[in-house]
């Protein structure tokens, strides 16, 4: 089946300009650095687990070994995705780019600036999806991966709404963005606060109601200048793109892993000019990765949907 192929424009005649196309979030997991990334993945990797127990003992002669040592593992699996594309040569033709399609009537060439624009579409778009896939995934719906966020539900030694933190069981607020941060900081486990990879990730609307309690209580005067990052005391607040609407997640890089076969992979879209084989008139655009998450340490990691009931 061809890709549908919707023209809105009357335009008719050589290039009007250049095409833009949507504005799309910036994929932010992976390009900050805010999970551990790992290429070269074939099949599936084994994430490591040692666990030690304290073995330390008053001193007396002899020896008696104590304490106990736990070795274990998680998968990390990728799963391949692909996104193909057939688009008609003649359905350019009516538009905008008929002078760089040459005048032949057999359509010699596909028009370099939709060609542009259509890979630049493609390869943002899959930015994003990548991004929302890693925190929002689900593993089973087609064209998407799996995400952290549905392995947290499925964890019950993930600290969380009813496990470790009291629900507030409704959307955050500028009235209690507050009290909702002191929550989660509170549910942080003593050993991880102080960890220099730690993330304190909230979503785009809890830092936005944060920076409106911020300005309502005179702290921030909301007049703009020089960027300020958002923080709570001593503990820098990370805005995630990828986290739905009400959502805190805390957490080491080291323990969240996004795993992939080449990371080219996620910027290379292959394009075949059918007329070279079949003659057909189409042009056909087609792009295969992989991606998974997995993480080691559930006790390490705090998840907090405010909406839980």
């Amino acid at each position: 089946m061809a890709t549908t192929m919707t023209v809105s424009s009357n335009y008719a005649g050589g290039v009007a300009g250049e095409i833009i196309g949507a504005a799309f979030k910036e994929a932010t997991t992976i390009a900050n650095n805010l999970v551990t990334v790992l290429p070269d993945i074939d099949f599936q990797m084994s994430l490591r687990k040692i666990a030690y127990s304290d073995g330390r003992v008053d001193y007396a002669c002899g020896f008696t070994p104590t304490g106990a040592v736990t070795l274990s593992e998680k998968l990390l699996t990728p799963k391949k995705i692909m996104n193909a594309q057939e688009i008609c040569k003649e359905d350019l033709r009516q538009i905008w780019s008929s002078a760089s399609m040459g005048f032949s009537a057999h359509n010699d060439n596909m028009p370099k600036d939709v060609e542009a624009a259509l890979l630049n579409e493609i390869l943002s778009d899959t930015a994003e999806a990548t991004d929302l896939d890693i925190w929002q995934g689900v593993a089973a719906t087609t064209g998407r991966i799996g995400g952290f966020i549905e392995l947290f539900a499925a964890d019950g030694n993930v600290v969380k709404a009813n496990n470790g933190i009291t629900t507030l069981a409704g959307a955050i607020t500028k009235a209690n963005v507050q009290t909702e941060i002191e929550k989660v900081l509170d549910a942080v486990p003593v050993a991880l606060r102080r960890k220099k990879d730690l993330v304190f990730g909230v979503s785009a609307n809890v830092a936005l109601a944060y920076e409106q309690a911020l300005i309502s209580a005179g702290i921030s005067n909301g007049l703009g200048g020089a960027e300020m990052n958002l923080a709570y005391g001593s503990q820098k607040i990370t805005v995630m793109d990828g986290l739905p609407d009400n959502t805190f997640v805390v957490y080491q890089v080291k323990n969240l892993y996004f795993g992939t076969g080449l990371l080219a992979d996620h910027n290379e879209i292959r394009i075949k000019d059918m007329d070279e084989s079949d003659l057909s008139g189409n042009v056909r655009l087609k792009m295969v990765y992989t991606g998974a998450v997995q993480y080691i340490n559930s006790e390490d990691i705090v998840w907090y949907l405010s909406t839980t009931v």
